[in-house]
């Protein structure tokens, strides 16, 4: 029904032309399909029918042609998953309502040329209840499929990528050659001055030259969580913590440390789920 290219982010691209003029015809011949009642084949050959089949078929066209755009450009600017208040707000605005306002301004223009004064006609009180449904039905054919190729691609990612087994060891330069730390030993990681140290349980001290990035890709998840974009905090060196009004929480380790660590109000949730399920 879609086409399953991607923009490299994982992300799905919607209704493509053929299917886009596929829907439009069928919603269009739902919509004006004569009565038993009128004259059958007789209708089909007036020219006010061919007139509105086209405007028809023109304006569903449209709206789903925009709705496709807005919903790509939202789809690279918000993630459902992620700003799922975000991201319905701005589909609302922009999926929906601005969909509809550029239907509206069509049939006005169409109808403008063919000199007919739209609110004389009965379509703004047929077509126009007509045209919302229309709309939210393609919103929420988008919001599913948007579901149903997201989902594929987390379960590949999650069968295909096996979770790396942490190491029980680091094994950092030190000039002459490679020095040897248990993870176990580690209380916490930290960057000061654009140079990474680890701080052990004992108190001692070690320079290290890798990326506190990579070091925490080497590191047990269950034990150790990157609590700010500067220190990574092993579970056993969390001696308390306090929430901060509006500010997330403040944690106090062991050894202590020279300037408070401050984890962010986003972050918080995940940090205390993850210091309780590690300490039981």
């Amino acid at each position: 029904m879609h086409s399953k290219k991607s923009d490299g982010k994982n992300l799905p691209d919607y209704f493509s032309f053929g299917w886009m003029m596929l829907i439009s015809l069928c919603i269009t011949l739902c919509l004006n399909w004569p009565t038993m009642n009128s004259r059958f084949w007789h209708t089909f050959t007036q020219d006010w029918y061919h007139i509105a089949c086209a405007n028809t078929f023109a304006t569903v066209f449209i709206m789903i042609t925009f709705t496709n755009i807005f919903t790509s450009y939202l789809d690279s600017k918000w993630l459902w998953e992620k700003d799922l208040w975000k991201r319905l707000l701005f589909q609302i605005l922009l999926g929906f309502m601005a969909s509809i306002l550029i239907c509206y301004f069509f049939s006005w223009v169409s109808f403008y040329f063919l000199n007919v004064n739209i609110s004389s006609t009965r379509y703004i009180r047929n077509m126009s209840s007509l045209l919302v449904l229309i709309c939210i039905m393609i919103n929420l054919l988008h919001m599913v499929y948007y579901y149903i190729y997201r989902s594929s691609e987390w379960l590949s990612n999650t069968a295909g990528k096996p979770k790396p087994v942490p190491v029980l060891y680091l094994f950092i330069p030190d000039g002459k050659g490679e020095k040897k730390i248990a993870t176990a030993a580690i209380a916490y990681i930290y960057v000061e001055n654009g140079t990474t140290y680890i701080q052990h349980h004992n108190s001692e001290l070690d320079v290290c030259f890798i990326a506190l990035d990579r070091l925490y890709k080497k590191l047990d998840e269950a034990s150790f969580f990157k609590a700010t974009r500067s220190y990574i905090v092993s579970s056993a060196a969390v001696e308390a913590y306090a929430k901060l009004p509006q500010k997330g929480l403040e944690v106090r380790l062991q050894p202590e440390t020279s300037k408070p660590i401050n984890v962010s109000r986003s972050k918080a949730p995940r940090f205390i789920d993850w210091l309780k399920t590690d300490s039981k």
